[in-house]
């Protein structure tokens, strides 16, 4: 009896260990299965960022662009040339909050402000009522709406909304013969995509059908002219926003949008332009960036990673974090007898002036340096203190308050409205290009409109000389260098992945082994149990208080299998 009891506190004291090793293996399985989980990437930087910005996109409806292709100016279809009328529209807007049109949905037309965007495709308008919206279109109210039973949901990098998909007929209020079907969203709800104030109903996307949802067989607003003969392939856009404008919420920004040319009355001087690398965003290169002349000093690849895109949906100049650091650093570094608060730069805090005494000059200018007509060749664009450092409505009586201009991005870089406002911006898709020329009313700012505390006099100094300038050509080092190859670098991250599935596997395998191996020694024990047992099932040996020891063990040792 003494030899049998401590047979089975030995059995007893192996079931134990059993259990406290099956548990933990099992954690272990659990957590390098979440580990391979995380270290495997299941989707490519780019596939991530085209999910957060606009649409879900097939690839092979992006038609890439391998060489920059530039026509002279007198070759080039200019709408000035040819017998296709211009389409002009005016803009308005508040300040920081989008610039839009106006247009008319439907017959009769209902007219709604829509926002202008020219970093998305779809043409979507408010179709329910909303807090932050004062009118909405009504499908129900026209008699040439043509409904269909597609969904379409659209995320952006802040905001997002539902909507279903139709198609009506829109009109640009200022010329009736702009009338056109249209692929229209009327979008039932959203979550922080309308803005309190901002007076705009709906967006229209004017980037390219192949990041259109829910697929690019959705014809974009612009399309829909083009194909109708209507317009040329081709629109220009002159924003314009003042840079001191004191406690007035009633302020608004202008500007006007040509549709099928340019308008030779809007700028001044030559319009310099730069190769769109593909037909989705107006994906363009930037090949250098930096303070007052002097370069960042980065990989010129840091700009354009993963892409550089033009868009006038997004206020701020967008930077990767990398190259955003970089340059605030810089800006820093220069800045004279202003005390400037890491919030500031951050976003998170407003800073104000008296109305007239923004020293403006205590900060240094910023420059975007684009491919240009060569790939040896660059152009530059400045940007002034008065632009990026861009007012908002503090509510602060007697004063100007400002934002930075300036944020960090996950999606590239974004040369938004903070730029576009100095300039006129031509998107000439006929010859894959985007072009860039100093806008009258950015011209209109004077270098010294301020009062200078350093000037012996009290009165305010003006001179001739622009805020903003557009230089160039620019020798620079092959510009294709500085493109980000999306291509190699999803092959890479590929490549790291099966790696990482391998290793995986690796770590995996001893686990599965020892697992097996416990499993295989439990069946074995109950085979030798069911060996010792009578023909009726009833065991040879029956102690009572060893055998119920026995079969409590084998039952917590089943439960640990569980």
């Amino acid at each position: 009896m003494t030899k049998l009891s401590s047979t089975f506190k030995i059995i007893d004291l192996k079931f134990s260990i059993k259990q406290l090793v099956v548990p933990i293996f099992t954690i272990l399985v659990l957590l390098n299965g979440i580990d391979c989980y995380i270290s495997v990437p299941l989707k490519t930087f780019h596939e991530r960022e085209q999910i957060i910005k606009t649409r879900r996109t097939n690839v092979n409806d992006i038609q890439e662009i391998d060489a920059a292709v530039f026509v002279d100016d007198q070759v080039a279809k200019d709408a000035t040339d040819i017998s296709k009328p211009l389409i002009k529209a005016d803009v308005g807007g508040k300040p920081g909050l989008g610039f839009y049109i106006e247009l008319g949905l439907g017959t009769p037309p209902q007219e709604l402000s829509i926002l202008v965007d020219t970093g998305s495709s779809n043409f979507a308008v408010a179709a329910a009522a909303h807090p932050f919206v004062t009118t909405y279109y009504e499908p129900d109210n026209s008699s040439t709406y043509e409904s269909s039973s597609t969904e379409v949901y659209v995320p952006y990098t802040q905001g997002e909304w539902h909507g279903r998909l139709g198609t009506d007929m829109v009109t640009i209020p200022s010329d009736p013969n702009s009338t056109v079907r249209a692929h229209i969203v009327g979008i039932y709800s959203s979550e922080k995509f309308f803005i309190n104030g901002s007076e705009w109903q709906g967006i229209l996307g004017m980037a390219y059908s192949s990041i259109a949802r829910p697929g690019s067989w959705v014809t974009t607003y612009f399309d829909s002219l083009v194909d109708g003969n209507i317009v040329n392939d081709i629109f220009s856009m002159q924003l314009c926003t003042p840079y001191s404008i004191g406690n007035h919420s009633s302020i608004h920004s202008t500007g006007s949008m040509t549709f099928g040319g340019i308008d030779k009355d809007l700028y001044q001087g030559e319009i310099f332009y730069t190769r769109i690398k593909r037909k989705w965003y107006f994906d363009v290169t930037v090949t250098d960036m930096g303070t007052n002349n002097t370069s960042l000093g980065l990989d010129c690849k840091e700009y354009n990673f993963d892409k550089s895109i033009v868009d006038s949906g997004t206020t701020n100049l967008r930077l990767p974090y990398k190259v955003f650091k970089t340059l605030i650093a810089a800006i820093s570094r220069q800045i004279i007898d202003v005390e400037v608060p890491d919030t500031f730069w951050q976003g998170t805090e407003v800073m104000c002036w008296e109305i007239g005494t923004t020293p403006f000059y205590h900060f240094p200018t910023v420059y975007l340096d684009l491919e240009g007509p060569e790939d040896d060749t660059s152009f530059r664009l400045t940007i002034p203190p008065e632009q990026y450092i861009r007012w908002v409505n503090g509510n602060e009586p007697g004063k100007d308050c400002y934002k930075t201009g300036f944020a960090s991005s996950t999606t590239g870089t974004v040369i938004g409205a903070v730029v576009m406002e100095g300039y006129y911006v031509v998107f000439d898709r006929e010859n894959n290009r985007v072009g860039f020329a100093i806008s009258n009313c950015a011209a209109e700012r004077l270098h010294k409109s301020q009062f200078h505390p350093d000037d012996n006099s009290d009165e305010m100094v003006e001179g001739n000389e622009t805020l903003v300038k557009i230089s160039g050509p620019r020798v620079k080092a092959n510009s294709v260098e500085c493109i980000y190859d999306q291509s190699h670098s999803d092959t890479v991250l590929v490549i790291v992945s099966y790696v990482m599935a391998g290793l995986c596997v690796v770590s995996i395998l001893p686990v599965v082994i020892l697992y097996g191996y416990h499993s295989l020694k439990t069946k074995l024990l109950k085979r030798r149990r069911h060996s010792m047992s009578s023909t009726d099932g009833e065991p040879l040996h029956q102690p009572v208080d060893e055998s119920s020891a026995y079969r409590d063990a084998e039952y917590a040792d089943s439960q640990s299998q569980e």
